[in-house]
Parts: C-alpha cells; structure tokens; sequence
C-alpha cells in the first residue's frame, strides 16, 4: 500500500479524466495537483454520498486543467459522465491498476457522481498494513542511498534565538513561549513523516536558496521583527497570543501554572466520575492526572490555528471534548487488547484451526467499522502530510491533527458502545481495534502527549 493511499487515490482519479499535454500513455500521474472540491473524500454519510464524490461539470474540471497545465481526455460532453457506457468504462479501468478499484458509480445530483470502493479490499490492506507497520505507517520511505539522499530537499527547521536562548530577566515559562516551543517540536516530529532532509542551524549557509529555513516564533517575536523583504527561503512559522477568556488580555499564567490548572480540573473530572473523595490522595493517580493535565494544556493551545489567538480554559469549560475524552478511549482500547491478549494466553486456542487473516478481516462490514478504517485509518497518513502542504508559506495545520484526533475517538466511542468486542467468536473486530489503538497511538505522539493505560 502506498504511503499515503488517498493522495495515490486521488492522482489516479484525476489520470482517469486528464492527461498532460503529448505524455506517454503509461505516464506516472503528477504528485503537485491542487484538485480542491473537484474530489471530495467523504467520512460521514457514506451511504448516501459515496466513499469519494467529484465534480459532475465538465467546465469545473476543464477549469483545473487550465490553472494546472492539463487538457481533457474527453472534451465533447458537457457531464463528466455522460451515460451507463461511460460509468462502465471507469468501473473495469479501475479494476487494472488502480490502488483499490471502485465497485459503483452512482450521479448524486447534477453537479456530482458518488463513486464507492470495493470495500475488502481496503478493511484487509489497511488493518493488516498498519498492524505490519505499526509506528511506521504513514511515513514517507527514506531514501538510504547517499546520492539520492542529497536530491531530497533540504529544510532547517529553527526556533527564534529569543526562545532557544532567553535572557536571564526573562519569563521562559510563560505561555505564549510555551506553545511556540511547543510547535516547533511538534513541526520537527512531522517532518520525520516527510521526504524532508532536516539540516541544523549550523549547516545552513545564510545565501543558500537550496534549503528551506522555518523560524518558529511567538507573535511577540513577530512584531519586533526587522522591517524589510525576508529572504525567498526564509518562513517565519508564528503562534499567536494566549489570552484569558473574560477580559481578552495576554494571559500572565506560566506553563506550570496552567498545567496545575488542568490537572485539576481532571482531578474534578475522576473524582466525579468514579465517586472517588480520596483519590487525590493516591500517588499513582496523581501522577496520571498531572499527564492528563499536560495533554488538556496541548489541545487547548492548538485546537485553533497556531497563528491565532487562544483563550484558556477556565472551571473546565473545553471548546472541544478534549484531551480526557481522548485518552479515555485510548485507555478503552489497551484494557480491550490486554483482556484479549491475557484470554488467548489462557485459552491456548489452536492457530492452525483458525481461517486466515484476510478471510477473518472481511467481516468487518458495518458502517461505523467502515468509518474508522476508510475515514480515519486509511487517511492518517494524508491527515499527517496535509498538516505541512503549506508550510513554505508559513502555516503548518497542527489544529487539522488535532481535530483529527478528536473526532477519530468520538468514532470509536460510538463503535465500542454499538458492537461487542470481546465476546463470541468476531476475531476481527479485535483487530480494529489493535489498528486503531495504533494510529491514534501515532497522532498523540506527534503532539507530544503519552497515552494512559487506565483511566
């Protein structure tokens, strides 16, 4: 499987209706296509709106190839597809080459066509890519050999010398520092999922156009900045103000301090939640609310765009379900993978007398384990890749991560508490949820946050 099959999907698609001007028939598609809403992966409403939909007009895609350098293989309809020959056509195409071919071709409206994958396909490919790959999937393959390695593009990521050396007088823990420093880590554990080749400060000749240079900053560094045209190579990478929700001002709060602030409200959050009145008192769970209180301070902050200001989080009002509903889930899936694991240990069931993977794996066909796998563990890698498209422009889409993650566990959640996980014969859905445990392991770790064992 390719490592962001969603990008390999959409470059397909797009081969399918376009060609570049005198290119070979077996030309490889363009990596570079900005498609916009011309294709639209869909997560929710499958059923209904397809696994992908794209453009019904021709003038929208005829418009695409213009701004990108492409004509049309077709350009005597006005629908992208016309008629039932058409439609089948693009089924058995599909079928030759493409990562995963299409079983249906449905118009939704006049101005889309729902398109729907063979589903076994991707449940068996992706499970078994991920459980193969584990801390791997997603990740651009490196390029061992030394030639090939000085071809890839160079980056420097730096953070702003009032951040990496503050002077003595100087507050280097309050907040709006924090998150900058924050990003700037966050930045470098993206890029180990890129083709980047990471270059260090000290390496960088200043005039060399050749390397990317990223400052990461806070907007206090912003707007002291030298007036005057920056170099061509040089991104400033900005996080805004942390503000307090009532008044609107720079928050005066440290990192430690809101941090305690957060702990506390989890603390709230158990004790509530278990009926616990002593707990607070418990040295192990202190420790794992002081680990849930520095999660919730990592979600707060990039929930929203790092370039924009933020507002803290007072008496535990989250904008989100946040950090504890996350690693609450996590923790679901770990107990849920120990008890099976300690129980097959215990039972010592024949292996041989079980069917194989791919047969086990294609029982997966409600739609709620179709959303995990198609919507969340198909498209990490493209979630990953998406959250850097634009950092030459100075953005990086950490909050894109972050949503992400949320809305991966809200999904889980709603599968654990519909389907039996660990009762009867259903293998397979312990397998989803080792998958899942795993990708959602990868997500929390580019942000920085440990997953818990129990909650």
């Amino acid at each position: 499987m390719s490592y962001n099959p969603i990008k390999e999907l959409t470059q397909q698609l797009i081969y399918y209706f376009t060609m570049e001007p005198g290119e070979k028939k077996d030309a490889p598609p363009s990596s570079s296509w900005q498609h916009g809403e011309l294709i639209r992966f869909n997560r929710d409403n499958v059923e209904q709106q397809g696994d992908l939909s794209i453009s019904a007009i021709a003038k929208n895609w005829q418009y695409f190839c213009l701004k990108n350098g492409l004509t049309m293989r077709s350009m005597s309809q006005e629908t992208l597809l016309p008629d039932e020959d058409s439609i089948k056509a693009l089924l058995e195409y599909s079928k030759e080459g493409w990562l995963y071919p299409l079983s249906k071709v449905t118009l939704l409206h006049k101005e889309r066509i729902a398109l729907y994958f063979q589903r076994e396909a991707i449940v068996v490919n992706v499970i078994q890519t991920i459980l193969r790959q584990g801390d791997d999937y997603g990740k651009c393959p490196k390029r061992d050999d030394i030639d090939k390695a000085k071809a890839r593009p160079s980056l420097c990521l730096k953070l702003h010398e009032e951040l990496a050396h503050p002077d003595s007088g100087s507050s280097t823990k309050a907040l709006h520092q924090f998150r900058a420093k924050q990003l700037h880590q966050i930045v470098r554990r993206l890029l180990d999922y890129t083709d980047w080749r990471l270059v260090e400060p000290n390496e960088v000749d200043q005039q060399a156009k050749d390397t990317l240079v990223v400052c990461v900053e806070s907007s206090n560094q912003s707007s002291r900045m030298t007036i005057g045209p920056k170099p061509s190579h040089v991104v400033s990478l900005s996080c805004g103000p942390v503000l307090e929700p009532s008044t609107k001002m720079a928050s005066t709060l440290t990192s430690d301090e809101y941090k305690a602030l957060r702990a506390n409200d989890m603390l709230l959050t158990a004790m509530h939640r278990s009926g616990m009145r002593d707990v607070s008192k418990n040295g192990d769970y202190k420790g794992l609310i002081q680990q849930l209180g520095r999660a919730a301070v990592i979600v707060d902050l990039f929930e929203v765009r790092h370039s924009s200001a933020v507002s803290l989080v007072r008496s535990g009002q989250s904008r989100s379900k946040g950090a504890s509903f996350i690693l609450y889930n996590s923790a679901r899936m770990g107990t849920l993978i120990r008890l099976y694991d300690a129980n097959k240990d215990t039972t010592k069931s024949d292996a041989a007398g079980q069917p194989p993977m791919d047969a086990i794996l294609q029982k997966l066909t409600e739609e709620v384990e179709w959303e995990l796998i198609y919507g969340y563990l198909l498209s990490f890698p493209d979630v990953v890749e998406s959250t850097l498209t634009q950092l030459k422009q100075g953005h990086c889409g950490v909050h894109l991560l972050v949503r992400y993650i949320i809305n991966l566990a809200s999904t889980f959640s709603r599968f654990y508490r519909k389907y039996k996980v660990l009762w009867g014969a259903f293998t397979a859905r312990i397998y989803l949820v080792k998958a899942v445990h795993q990708v959602l392991k990868s997500a929390l770790a580019l942000l920085g946050i440990e997953p818990v064992n129990c909650m």
